[in-house]
């Protein structure tokens, strides 16, 4: 007979003394590590569950122990196993739950002790497949071992975390590296715990966290990310709100060595196979420049950042940092023209590169619609800063930058200085700035000793080199020859698709010029400034190249339509609803034309439901339709097909074309057009041109030149009836009846 009491014993030993005790353990696992973490994924372990699942399985042997039940089946060889089943149940899960239970001490003894949990959680986590499961854990552990000053758990913690992130960034692809949130979120923590601390110990763990070695790496060269530009920038600023200058030169420190290292310049490559001599590796080096360009904006913008903050003993630090004899400061400008130019890339009105800057790079403080202003007027005053330090540097510090490139560019620095020169005032005038940063030997005195431009008189002179520039520039800007090309493509087109929009009322007889009207429609001229038609514009001319054109356009439109005004014999003002029945008035057939200005005839087909009336014809009568114009609007001319002018294009003299250096641009029509330089025409078309504006004016434009000769011929004495819609909203005079309509029959027979 088998001897239960033992098993039953030693579970009830567990269940009433152990697990109560060794729950408690696990309970305090959140107060002593200061994390949830810690005990859920204790509660994930096999251990845990293993030891729950056998003590259950225990319980529940002893509870169909107590039952006492007959055997269900009887087999004669298994008869002792089947009738002490139960027994031996109870003594199989005692058995096991002994060893889960060792199991279990065992696994609570690894939890209990940091020296002993963190190289636990390190082994499984790099074998787990889980990245994610228990980096929370060792996370807390590190902000607790920060906490607690516990260096050696720091030092180990910092080694694992160094590789994490190493790991992440030498992962085989081509794109910026982008961490896991869960890895930029334990930076800033980290940071924020050692900012929080005042005694400084942890020198390995601050360098490789505010440092930014963690997330930039060491002489490896990958691609920093947009999203890892925004979380160094949240680390500064926690390192900025705690007053721990230390934090931000160990990232300057750390910066300064990735900028040499890492970003080095890449320099152009020559394929020798072609005789041209193409770059082979343009796009690297592109992106290199761009790269190089975005790290430097970053810490220039922290400089704002200090500036707002009023920590000049910072920026000293900064100014300081060199790792090399003679000294360069890798993340300093070495000239005027680097700090000009950044200035007013800040400044740009248009805002082109910056149009929020408050998102890449917010201070603490600052929000809403005016955030943006304020944060570029500080980097701005950091440039100024920097423009000051320029006076300590010993390698030609004060060389003039050169005049940009294009008019725009010239006149947003001639705009911009003034402001510029107001900062370095302010620099000037703050005792506290200059004494921390060892710049208050700046004085007039001292400059007139060491024949330097005081740094007012500076600016001074650069606006007034820059402001010759720019007049010297308008007055001898080169035309573009593209721009040209555009214009004259433009008018082209224009004024072409506006000729054929009116070859269709062209008379195919031939109208002799012994009984005939003859009027004309010229061409047009106009001064644009110069800028308009350069390679690169001071500002955006909408339409430069198409404007004169539409004008001249519609100046042929509207000629006709006044010559219909011209020959009108007979005029009726109608209701809409009557506007077509006064046309079966006037009993016209096919031999009659209708020429329409400006009337909606879709409403007319739409909504008033006139009969047989489409957009191309009237019953049998055919309708050209036109805008309306200045001269005629909302009218329906009626007359002969035989009646209607000779539409034709005429010879420009040649002493027009040689004066205005014409040249012909169309193959179907006589139309010319040039772009004459103001600044080197002659006198008398000078003179033509100066009403109402000075001489300067007039040179730094062009004269544009859309040149045609359009002839309307019409016959003497024609029959042109117009029949004007009448709109209560205009004051028109008083609507004709239907009655009043005389027959075109009649009107012959009377006449």
């Amino acid at each position: 007979m088998i001897i239960i009491e033992p098993f039953i014993n030693i579970i009830i030993a567990l269940l009433g003394l152990a697990y109560p005790i060794l729950l408690q353990v696990i309970a305090r696992l959140d107060e002593k590590y200061e994390s949830e973490n810690i005990a859920a994924l204790f509660k994930t372990e096999w251990e845990w569950k293993a030891f729950r699942y056998t003590l259950v399985a225990s319980l529940s042997s002893i509870f169909i122990w107590s039952l006492k039940l007959e055997p269900l089946i009887e087999i004669e060889s298994l008869n002792f196993l089947i009738e002490n089943s139960a027994t031996l149940l109870i003594a199989l899960n005692a058995t096991l739950l002994v060893i889960s239970f060792f199991f279990f001490v065992g696994k609570v003894l690894k939890y209990y002790t940091p020296y002993s949990i963190i190289p636990y959680l390190i082994k499984v986590h790099d074998k787990s497949k889980n990245e994610i499961k228990y980096f929370p854990s060792l996370v807390d552990l590190l902000l607790l071992s920060i906490r607690k000053q516990q260096i050696n758990l720091s030092r180990t913690l910092s080694d694992f975390f160094y590789s994490a992130f190493r790991n992440v960034r030498e992962k085989p692809n081509n794109t910026p590296v982008v961490y896991p949130d869960q890895y930029y979120d334990t930076v800033y923590k980290a940071i924020e715990e050692l900012a929080i601390i005042k005694e400084k110990r942890n020198y390995l763990l601050e360098h490789r966290t505010s440092g930014g070695i963690w997330l930039l790496g060491e002489m490896q060269g990958k691609e920093i990310s947009k999203k890892t530009y925004l979380w160094l920038w949240q680390n500064s600023l926690i390192a900025v709100r705690y007053n721990q200058d230390d934090l931000i030169v160990n990232h300057w420190e750390t910066c300064h060595q990735y900028y040499s290292y890492s970003l080095p310049f890449i320099h152009k490559e020559y394929d020798n196979t072609t005789t041209s001599f193409q770059v082979s590796n343009q796009t690297e080096v592109d992106k290199r420049i761009a790269e190089r360009k975005k790290f430097i904006e970053f810490h220039y913008a922290l400089g704002g950042l200090l500036t707002y903050k009023n920590r000049y003993a910072c920026i000293k630090r900064l100014f300081s940092y060199t790792q090399s004899q003679p000294p360069k400061y890798e993340l300093l400008p070495e000239s005027m023209q680097e700090i000009l130019s950044f200035y007013f890339e800040v400044r740009d009105p248009y805002d082109r590169s910056y149009t929020w800057i408050s998102h890449q790079y917010p201070f603490p403080e600052l929000s809403g619609i005016s955030a943006d202003g304020v944060i570029k007027k500080w980097i701005m005053s950091y440039m100024a800063i920097l423009f000051l330090r320029q006076y300590t540097v010993i390698m030609k510090p004060l060389d003039y930058p050169a005049t940009p490139n294009t008019q725009g560019e010239i006149k947003q620095w001639i705009d911009g200085l003034d402001f510029f020169k107001k900062l370095l005032v302010e620099h000037l005038e703050n005792e506290e700035l200059l004494k921390s940063l060892n710049l208050d030997f700046i004085t007039l005195d001292w400059c007139d000793k060491n024949d330097k431009p005081y740094p007012t008189t500076f600016i001074d002179t650069l606006k007034v080199t820059i402001e010759d520039s720019y007049e010297k520039n308008a007055l001898t800007l080169p035309l573009s020859v593209d721009k040209i090309g555009q214009f004259t493509s433009s008018s082209k087109t224009i004024i072409e698709s506006a000729f054929e929009s009116i070859v269709p009322i062209n008379n195919s007889e031939s109208i002799p010029d012994n009984d005939s009207d003859k009027w004309y429609v010229y061409g047009q001229r106009m001064l644009q400034s110069k800028d308009a038609f350069s390679d690169n514009p001071e500002v955006h001319h909408m339409e430069f190249d198409s404007f004169l054109g539409t004008v001249a356009a519609k100046s042929l439109k509207e000629g006709l339509s006044e010559d219909f005004l011209r020959k009108n014999s007979k005029s009726y003002l109608l209701k809409p609803e009557d506007l077509f029945k006064a046309i079966d008035h006037l009993k016209v057939d096919e031999n009659y034309v209708i020429v329409n200005f400006g009337i909606n005839l879709e409403h007319f087909i739409n909504h008033i439901k006139v009969p047989k009336l489409s957009e191309e014809k009237y019953k049998k009568i055919k309708i050209h339709s036109f805008n309306g114009s200045h001269f005629v609007r909302d009218s329906l001319f009626i007359l002969k097909v035989s009646d209607l002018p000779n539409v034709t294009s005429k010879p420009i003299e040649e002493a027009v074309i040689e004066k205005y250096s014409l040249v012909k641009i169309s193959n179907s029509i006589e139309l010319y057009s040039s772009v004459l330089n103001m600044n080197e025409i002659n006198d008398e078309i000078f003179k033509e041109n100066e009403q109402n504006k000075s001489e300067d004016e007039i040179r730094k434009s062009v004269l544009l030149n859309i040149i045609f000769s359009i002839e309307y011929k019409w016959k003497r004495n024609i029959e042109v009836i117009q029949l004007r819609q009448y709109s209560e909203f205009r004051q028109q005079g008083i609507a004709n009846k239907l009655e009043e309509i005389i027959s075109l029959e009649k009107e012959k027979t009377s006449s």
